[in-house]
């Protein structure tokens, strides 16, 4: 019983762990598209929307301020995703580091209570005595309650 409920806890945590990461990481491929992209529209458009020789200058000041303040935000963005990504990363280290720890303490729970119930059935045995896989479950428990 406890063994597999142990188990079954670790199999749910890595597979919430995996979710996560996998849709991070889909989230920042789909961002990091979008400022490409931007940014490619907006060289590959910008010069040609502007034919007066004055207003050139001028549209071109506006646009590198407004370039500007867009590549502070952008860089404000992809330090911020990066931290949720880094939190991330060390939320599903410590999960994944706690789920080991969980399976290698049911492992030894298991282990143990195998090799007493092999002793109490070997005590049986010297006696002819024969009880049930439940019941020696039942006589193991009794004996670690104790």
């Amino acid at each position: 019983g406890g063994g597999s409920q142990g188990e079954d806890n670790a199999k749910k945590i890595t597979t919430t762990i995996s979710i996560t990461i996998v849709t991070t990481t889909i989230t920042t491929m789909i961002s990091a598209a979008r400022l490409v992209s931007s940014r490619i529209a907006r060289s590959n458009l910008a010069p040609r929307a502007v034919t007066a020789v004055g207003s050139t200058r001028q549209m071109n000041a506006l646009g590198d301020k407004l370039a500007s303040k867009e590549k502070v935000e952008e860089d404000r963005y992809i330090r911020a995703r990066e931290a949720e990504l880094a939190e991330a990363k060390a939320k599903a280290a410590g999960a994944e580091a706690k789920a080991k720890e969980l399976e290698a303490k049911s492992a030894e729970l298991v282990a143990k209570n195998n090799a007493a119930m092999n002793d109490v059935a070997n005590m049986l045995a010297t006696t002819g005595d024969v009880v049930s896989e439940a019941g020696l479950a039942n006589l193991v428990d009794w004996k670690h309650s104790s």
